[in-house]
């Protein structure tokens, strides 16, 4: 199979996409190029629509202009297109169909202009993912699993900007397009392009009957191919080892923000972090690489202590050891060393609110999904830690909730009104990943982060089953599915 699409302004006719030929990307000249050298034709004339004009002029008409309705000048830093059709581009990928899962040989449908075509190098695994890849519902569309990964561009539709072929490529769990109303106003971890209908999730292979088969959360991963829209893409100029850059896409970088976007670790400032999986022990090399006080870690499975330990934690607790005594333990720890008030110090307070507690907390415990095979917690529902988490928050501290429960929850209504505790639903922790995956790339270049040293197992997608039974288990950390080259 060719390395590379041959890579040149599309201004052609016609798309094979019978289904939906509005949204494929042209087809003109050959279909795949076996020749790696992009080339550029800049014989096209007129002018490129803006992102407000395609807009405006929707999706069948932005496709028109891109096909040759209208023409497309490249100029000497425009962005390679597909030239050909990538349809029928041979690739596999782990399916989960009806109540089963396997990896199957698919067959590519054509790009859609918006889109991008990932050669994909690794995909994170995680937690959330278990079901989803191990379960036996019933999944009536075939489905490939997962919701990140990194890998090289190979071809991009005629409208990306972002990214060119040949570009290292991480492929986030959360998009960035700055232009919806949540990117505009502040909270780009909810861009709408990640709302269920944001953008459609239509077919992107078939399999050998011609049923079509889609990706989860329009991403995927657990495939040698993503197709992703180009607002959930961020190049990647860092020569780190692919599985790292993987991590960025979902556990690793969602740890690390979560001390560092909303509310940023101050320097001596004391922080708890509930759960030691991926994503707790990135958050304690976040704080740890923030000169935090004291980083407290609470984690019922013994080896996950000792390597949060090893990680920069100040302090480790069961709370299967200290159910009942973890709040009051950890308010204590988190007290200053006076208490004369003039001096700068603190008393403890009587009644609903208690003026000792960290300033920030974060819950990255969650709910068993499937039933560990090693040391349980406390509560399987994951509500018990989410509360101590609550409590163990300072007044006017800050509580990031990444992880998932079940059941409903209740607090002390006066307290949670008044204690002026910010609490932070932490959708991919705050990120945006255009701006913050650079930065935590350079954390991790520069050596104030270690997010290979998170990475237990590097599976390839033949294992992929067997991989994520050891992250329901719980017996590994960071797992990245790879593929060679």
């Amino acid at each position: 199979m060719s390395t590379g699409i041959e890579a040149r302004t599309s201004a052609g006719n016609g798309s094979p996409d019978a289904a939906n030929p509005a949204d494929s990307v042209e087809a003109a000249a050959p279909a795949v190029s076996t020749d790696a050298e992009a080339t550029t034709d800049t014989s096209a004339t007129g002018s490129a629509l803006s992102r407000r004009e395609m807009l405006m002029i929707g999706a069948t008409g932005a496709a028109a202009f891109a096909t040759g309705a209208a023409a497309q000048e490249a100029g000497p830093d425009a962005p390679a297109v597909a030239s050909g059709s990538v349809a029928g581009m041979p690739f596999r990928a782990y399916v989960r169909h009806g109540t089963e899962g396997t990896v199957e040989d698919l067959r590519l449908r054509d790009i859609k202009p918006t889109q991008v075509l990932v050669r994909t190098r690794g995909s994170c695994g995680c937690y959330t993912v278990t079901t989803s890849v191990l379960g036996d519902f019933p999944q009536p569309t075939p489905t490939i699993p997962n919701h990140s990964g990194m890998g090289t561009v190979e071809a991009v539709g005629a409208q990306v900007r972002r990214v060119r072929v040949g570009d290292r490529v991480l492929v986030s769990g959360t998009p960035w397009c700055g232009q919806c109303h949540q990117c505009l106003t502040g909270t780009p971890e909810w861009c709408n392009y990640l709302a269920p209908g944001g953008v459609p999730n239509d077919p992107i292979a078939d399999m050998a009957d011609g049923t079509g088969v889609i990706e989860a959360s329009v991403i995927g991963g657990l495939s040698e191919i993503i197709v992703a829209y180009e607002e959930y893409c961020v190049p990647i100029f860092s020569d780190l080892p692919d599985e790292q850059i993987a991590m960025l896409g979902d556990t690793g970088a969602v740890g690390i923000a979560a001390t560092s976007v909303y509310d940023p670790v101050q320097i001596g400032q004391n922080v708890v972090i509930f759960g030691a999986g991926p994503v707790g022990l990135a958050a304690v090399q976040g704080a740890r690489a923030q000169a935090a006080g004291q980083i407290i870690v609470v984690e019922p499975v013994r080896y996950r202590r000792e390597r949060a330990i090893g990680f920069g934690a100040s302090t480790v607790l069961d709370p299967n050891e200290d159910t009942d005594t973890l709040v009051d333990r950890i308010r204590e720890l988190c007290a200053p060393p006076t208490d004369r008030l003039d001096a700068g110090g603190q008393i403890a307070g009587r009644g609903l609110i208690s003026m000792r507690g960290a300033d920030l907390v974060v819950e990255a415990s969650g709910l068993d999904r499937y039933p560990p095979a090693v040391e349980t917690g406390p509560d399987p529902t994951g509500l018990l830690a989410l509360r101590q988490a609550w409590e163990v928050t300072a007044p006017g501290g800050s509580l990031v909730t990444l992880a998932v429960q079940t059941g409903d929850i209740a607090f002390p209504g006066s307290a949670f009104c008044l204690s002026g505790k910010r609490i932070y639903g932490g959708q991919m922790a705050g990120m945006n990943v255009m701006r913050d995956t650079a930065r935590f790339v350079t954390a991790m270049e520069n050596g104030a982060v270690d997010i290979g040293a998170i990475i237990t197992a590097t599976p390839m997608l033949e294992d992929v089953r067997q991989a994520f039974q050891g992250v329901a288990d719980r017996t590994e950390l960071g797992v990245v599915i790879t593929f060679p080259s």
